[in-house]
């Protein structure tokens, strides 16, 4: 879908750091600042430097210093609200975005946004008044159109927004969220046949069909029209059995008799805007994406799906500290569990392996989810805790086979490694095994387990060819080309290995096994003074304990006669 074209043209770049201005400047609010001593100038520096290092907070608490001491600056004020907006301070951003619009608003996300504030406060005219604007952009043209549809409904007029809707023409690619947008306004009108139409027109376009599947399901159950709705969430979840929001829907609907609530303005708006506001956040991870994720959170901040996106848009655009607590922020009900397993992996990347460690053995110890029983199994694994791990596949692959669930081939494939590793070499053969047949073409257990059987010198023939086959599907995966140059390693073949580990190191060149592997290769070809170069790296790569003895046992002039039998770890490299 090319809705990238539609989502950017015309834009702004938006960054932290996007302000360029300089002292040197004569526009600059800070051109005399050195003479004056003023210490915005520091205030304003300072917040650069926190959006480069990615501090959403920093940066926006020392663009709000620097604009409270230069009060009339439009560029601070700007800075200020862009800033305040991707840390999710409200307050501040709406305070600086009303300066920023009135100053000229060069991107007009001011006048967006303050909008959303207004339809949030039920201030619907003066929220039609920030959208009467030229040039706001295509983007923002179309999110301006469904904002002053619901500005209009709130004030009264339902049926001019309906004919606004009705008549509206965007970009094929920009369609489906236009049909969402009129289901939802007829939802809301009462026009019970142009929504019913529209929502089923809605799933069938629309890149979010589980969305529009809960949106229609709760507005059946709002016309008693329950044993439709079941039928709505049962025919999704044939293909998508473990969807959990769907899921919960299905239950609520079977078991209860509880009905949905009309949606609010507020309410309603927020989920015309989710759908290009979520294409957007997938289609780029810039800050521009969070931007109207945080508007979006501004008109519903209950609205889960939201919330869990703008958490993810945090995430991938590298403001790891405001996607923690936009994590945290995530309501009860189906989208909590997913909100602390993506908190709880986020602080185990940031490093803090300890605490994801203790949340993950909370929340699957207060839930027995399996989802959390597997989060905590990952991390046991990651850690080196094998044996542990090992025991909550087990208790997964059972929960799973229980509810009648298709065999997930990752979680025998994980707890193989954990067999493994602790020496249970028959149990870790035929968990590898069972993933094959799960799954036959998945590179990273037909590299591991060839591999495994060429260094026990067990069917050598299929091994090589499961590597191979491995490498063919994956090329440019270091780890998996280290494999295959070090089965030929083992086997003799030292030419071949040190091709194919060349390779390797130059897919993975800050991989410590790999580079170990490269010198060992040198050296059996003859290739001594180059072998020591690369042992030496590795040594400098941070190697494990073992790693760290060898090389150092080689550079000492110890002869690597055996071969070392580590399997290089796809995560310890550097693409």
């Amino acid at each position: 879908m090319k809705f990238s074209l539609f989502l950017l043209a015309g834009m702004s770049a938006l960054a932290l750091t996007a302000c360029q201005t300089t002292a040197s400047d004569p526009s600059s609010p800070f051109a005399d600042a050195e003479d004056e001593g003023v210490s915005s100038y520091g205030a304003f520096l300072a917040g650069r430097v926190a959006g480069t290092s990615r501090d959403a907070e920093g940066a926006a608490d020392y663009y709000a210093t620097a604009w409270e001491l230069e009060p009339d600056s439009p560029i601070l004020a700007e800075r200020t609200f862009l800033s305040a907006v991707l840390s999710g301070d409200d307050e501040t951003a709406i305070t600086a975005a009303r300066v920023s619009a009135l100053s000229g608003d060069e991107t007009r996300l001011a006048r967006i946004f303050l909008a959303a504030d207004s339809i949030a406060e039920q201030r619907y005219s003066e929220a039609a008044d920030w959208l009467d604007a030229e040039q706001l952009g295509p983007f923002n043209e179309f999110i301006a159109s469904l904002m002053s549809d619901w500005a209009r409904a709130g004030s009264g007029d339902i049926d001019g927004a309906l004919i606004r809707a009705r008549s509206a023409s965007v970009p094929g690619y920009a369609a489906a969220f236009l049909t969402m947008h009129r289901a939802l306004l007829a939802d809301y009108a009462g026009d019970d046949a142009a929504a019913d139409a529209a929502y089923q027109a809605a799933i069938s376009e629309s890149p979010f069909t589980r969305i529009a599947v809960v949106q229609y399901g709760d507005f059946l159950l709002r016309q008693r029209r329950r044993d439709d709705a079941i039928e709505l969430y049962e025919n999704y979840l044939r293909q998508n059995p473990i969807e959990r929001s769907v899921t919960e829907a299905r239950r609520i609907a079977a078991e209860t008799r509880r009905m949905p609530r009309p949606m609010t303005i507020r309410q309603a708006a927020a989920r015309s805007l989710f759908g290009p506001s979520a294409a957007l956040a997938s289609q780029a991870e810039i800050d521009l994406s969070v931007v109207y994720l945080r508007l979006t959170n501004r008109l519903d901040p209950d609205y889960a799906p939201a919330a869990m996106l703008l958490a993810g848009a945090l995430e991938n655009t590298g403001l790891s500290d405001a996607a923690i607590e936009a994590y945290n922020s995530v309501p009860e009900g189906p989208f909590r569990l997913p909100a602390d397993i993506d908190r709880i992996w986020l602080r185990a990347t940031q490093g803090d392996l300890d605490t994801a460690l203790a949340e993950a053995r909370e929340i699957s110890d207060e839930t027995g989810a399996v989802e959390a029983q597997l989060v905590y199994a990952d991390l046991l694994r990651s850690s080196g805790q094998f044996t542990l791990a090992a025991e909550l596949y087990t208790r997964a692959l059972e929960a799973r086979e229980a509810q009648n669930l298709v065999p997930d081939w990752r979680y025998y494939y994980f707890r193989a490694m954990c067999y493994e590793q602790t020496g249970r070499w028959a149990q870790a053969e035929a968990d590898f095994q069972s993933a094959l047949m799960i799954s036959p073409n998945e590179a990273e257990v037909l590299n591991y387990l060839g591999y495994m059987w060429v260094i026990r010198d067990m069917n050598i023939a299929e091994a090589f060819d499961m590597i191979e086959r491995a490498a063919s599907i994956s090329p440019d995966q270091g780890h998996i080309i280290d494999s295959l140059g070090w089965a030929h390693y083992v086997q003799g073949n030292y030419e071949l290995a040190v091709q194919h580990l060349e390779r390797a190191v130059e897919l993975s060149p800050e991989a410590p096994t790999i580079n170990y592997h490269l010198g060992d290769a040198y050296w059996q070809v003859g290739r001594e003074l180059e072998a020591r170069f690369q042992w030496e790296r590795a040594l400098g790569l941070n190697p494990d304990e073992d790693e760290r003895i060898g090389l150092m046992a080689r550079l000492a002039g110890e002869t690597p006669e055996l071969a070392d039998m580590r399997v290089a770890d796809a995560a310890s490299e550097t693409p």
